[in-house]
């Protein structure tokens, strides 16, 4: 399938009816995409191979609604930019977590230029996903999300920015990133390593997001959230009818009852 019957495709599953052409039009489509398509791991747990080729990202997320995490999920948001006429240039990040670089920069980001300003877009990093696009902005850093949640990039005047989300009045610094830019290469090879190598987080842990109108629903192996605008849900998974209520239902994520209870068996059941 060719990239325009891709987007034209995409679209109509969100309902997106309009040509994407102002920002708010791409704050919007963000939004739309993290309420629509889940964000998680479970077919790296199945040991299924994870291309990130535009095709295959559309085909996991959209027809098949088996979920993606970054390579997937920016890879497509960055076609749909693209293909609309916004000029954009695609990164890697090194996931922080808040604490000291620990990891490979195995997270991919899209920054959009426009009108002589740049903006951050990412509907990849999980519950942590900005659902705006964030104003590269020194004076005015703060951009308001879903649920009134607060991001901001910072610099440290020697190339590095962070991406900060507001939690319990702190700023917690999701990943960090320069402007220089990649080439699709680079994200194989840290896709490569983030589905094949048996150190990596995403062969160890299964992890799930998904956003709703009212909260943002979170999985991290056996404990489930549900993170609303003033409060917040803890369920420890005990049962793995329950585990599948949840990954089929709450996360709407496409995987049949015989794969979820082999994930359950050998990632959530020994937590």
């Amino acid at each position: 399938m060719d990239t325009q019957n891709i987007i034209q495709h995409y679209l109509a599953d969100l309902n997106i009816t309009k040509n994407i052409t102002t920002l708010e039009d791409i704050s919007d489509l963000a939004l739309a995409h993290l309420k629509r398509y889940f964000f998680g791991n479970p077919k790296v747990l199945l040991a299924e191979d994870v291309p990130i080729d535009l095709e295959s990202a559309y085909n996991n997320i959209v027809v098949n609604k088996r979920g993606g995490y970054c390579f997937e999920h920016n890879k497509l948001m960055y076609e749909v930019l693209k293909h609309f006429g916004f000029k954009v240039t695609q990164h890697l990040a090194r996931i922080l977590n808040n604490d000291i670089p620990k990891i490979p920069m195995t997270h991919r980001v899209t920054i959009l230029h426009y009108q002589g300003e740049k903006y951050l877009v990412d509907v990849g990093v999980g519950f942590r996903s900005p659902s705006v696009i964030i104003k590269f902005d020194e004076k005015n850093p703060s951009s308001i999300g879903h649920l009134n949640t607060e991001y901001q990039l910072s610099y440290d005047n020697q190339g590095l920015y962070t991406l900060q989300r507001k939690e319990k009045d702190q700023y917690f610094n999701i990943y960090q990133f320069n402007l220089i830019e990649n080439v699709d290469a680079d994200f194989e090879m840290g896709n490569f390593y983030c589905y094949k190598n048996p150190k990596s987080i995403w062969r160890n842990h299964l992890i799930m997001s998904c956003f709703t109108n009212d909260a943002i629903h979170s999985l991290h192996n056996n404990v489930y959230y549900r993170m609303y605008s003033k409060h917040s849900e803890q369920i420890t998974i005990t049962e793995v009818n329950q585990f599948i209520e949840i990954i089929q239902n709450e996360l709407k994520a496409n995987y049949s009852r015989e794969e979820l209870i082999e994930i359950f068996e050998k990632y959530i059941k020994q937590k």
